[in-house]
């Protein structure tokens, strides 16, 4: 019996046109010559009527098979599924971080003193006590959602502002982070395909995790590193969703020692070692080679809806240069890039994702002097921030769509191991796997995401990989996490900064 792998349905040609041929194969066999079923026939209006109500059915039977499926489930019909294994979204939660106190003498901060930032959210100290000028003082939000991240040197000012204190206080370098909104479907599904891949049960490693992850709205997921530290110990790591401006992944420390530590420890008995971390962030730069259709201008001519130009700018090619970067800024319209080749004047598209708005900037160069390697560019539109070092590549019709679907493998990305002993790793190896869900690696679930994106993505291959240490150009190989430098100390996780797109020659 052969095998059916894929869920067909018919489109209303289809149907009314088997309803046809088994209408007139039935009035032949009762002795009816030459049935007419042709098109203004009575039995074609009703076949074409009857078609045109069991289309619809056929395509709801679609909608609901994928509303039962855990990989496919959206919306509530997601939540049903996930409630049945106990599982629901985590809810919104507020930043924390710390705020810097100007004042002119040492002064008492009560527990709960509040300020107000420039949205009019409000914020609470989380430690009480006497504080001199320029000490960091712990807050968090009352309010929850991303909009109470903050970034450094972000105003906010106090309600009743303590003797001697500025009324003013500044969010200090680290600022204001961990603020999500409600869960996203994609996150519930990971946790979801975790829980059936791993079912928790007896204090194992997914039980654990689970219950690490109940701790707090703040953490996006937890791994687990059973007798990382010996009989009796386990290793918990937790991560912190990206936001739209900000991928780090650590957990802010006050909610790290506040509330998670606390009740994972508050649940496990006391002779058991538990070490609690977030993770390390590691600045991970990406550059992709794509094969999209090539534009009507090319030469040949393509069928357009992959790249704008004829002649993609710039194109490193796939041997020395890999990736092209700013290497000067001279404002945010004039650049001077590494590029091998002189773009066309008012022909060229490019593009540049800002590694700290993650917005992605379009602009036409209009001007171009200098040399291989070193041309100075003009833009039409401003890349506001960009610096040197940045990636620019060439513009295609959905880039946008590559961005997002790169920066969301990354967001569903776990840290790497603890430790390169293979005796430690017999059993503290990280759970889930990283072939489990949650991969470590710049590996092949980016271009997977990138094949997926459409149709028009004919291939996707790695140009350039590096995380500041390991550095691979070609689509061979993985990047994998350094481990830290003891096993009670956080693990490392990549985070993106620099991400590009280039045309595979």
């Amino acid at each position: 019996m052969a095998e059916l792998n894929t869920f067909v349905v018919r489109d209303s040609v289809t149907i009314r046109d088997a309803i046809l041929r088994t209408i007139r194969s039935g009035l032949i066999a009762r002795g009816v010559e030459n049935p007419n079923v042709t098109p203004g026939s009575d039995w074609f209006v009703q076949a074409q009527a009857y078609a045109n109500q069991l289309v619809v059915i056929e395509a709801n039977a679609v909608i609901k098979a994928d509303e039962q499926m855990a990989d496919t489930a959206t919306g509530d019909s997601l939540a049903r599924i996930c409630a049945i294994f106990g599982l629901s979204k985590q809810a919104a939660a507020g930043s924390a971080g710390h705020v810097v106190l100007s004042s002119s003498t040492a002064t008492t901060i009560s527990t709960g003193s509040q300020l107000i930032d420039g949205a009019g959210l409000a914020y609470e100290v989380v430690t009480g006590g006497i504080y001199n000028d320029e000490d960091l003082i712990p807050v968090r939000a009352v309010a929850t959602g991303t909009a109470t991240n903050l970034a450094a040197e972000e105003v906010l000012r106090w309600v009743s502002t303590p003797p001697f204190a500025d009324e003013k206080a500044l969010v200090a370098n680290d600022g204001l982070v961990n603020g999500i909104d409600e869960e996203s479907d994609d996150a519930l599904r990971e946790r979801l395909f975790s829980r059936l891949q791993n079912p928790p049960r007896s204090g194992n490693a997914s039980h654990i995790a689970e219950d690490a992850e109940a701790s707090s709205p703040s953490v996006q997921k937890a791994f687990v590193h059973p007798a990382i530290l010996g009989p009796s110990s386990v290793g918990v790591v937790v991560t912190a969703a990206p936001t739209e401006t900000n991928k780090s992944r650590d957990v802010d420390s006050i909610i790290l020692t506040g509330t998670v530590t606390p009740y994972i420890k508050g649940i496990y008995p006391e002779h058991a070692e538990i070490n609690v971390t977030t993770v390390t962030n590691v600045d991970a730069d990406v550059a992709f080679g794509l094969i999209l259709p090539e534009a009507p201008t090319a030469s040949p001519p393509g069928p357009g809806g992959g790249w704008f130009n004829g002649s993609p700018w710039p194109a490193p090619d796939a041997s020395t240069s890999w990736r092209c970067t700013v290497t000067t800024v001279t404002s945010t319209t004039v650049l001077i890039v590494d590029a091998l080749t002189s773009p066309t004047i008012n022909v060229s598209k490019i593009c540049w994702l800002s590694p700290i708005e993650w917005k992605l900037y379009q602009a036409l160069v209009v001007n171009v002097s200098g040399t291989s390697g070193a041309y100075t560019i003009t833009l039409d539109a401003p890349f506001v921030g960009i610096a040197t070092g940045d990636y620019i590549w060439p513009n295609c019709e959905n880039a946008q769509a590559y961005v997002d679907a790169t920066l969301a493998e990354f967001a569903l990305m776990g840290p790497g191991e603890k430790t390169a002993n293979a005796s430690a790793l017999i059993r503290g190896f990280r759970h889930p796997r990283s072939a489990a869900g949650w991969p470590m690696t710049l590996g092949g679930h980016l271009t997977r995401a990138l094949t997926a994106v459409g149709d028009e993505v004919e291939s996707a291959q790695f140009f350039h990989r590096t995380d500041g240490t390991t550095t691979l150009t070609g689509s061979a190989g993985l990047v994998t996490p350094q481990v830290p430098a003891a096993l009670t100390d956080p693990p490392k996780i990549f985070r993106p900064r620099y991400v590009a797109f280039y045309r595979v020659p």
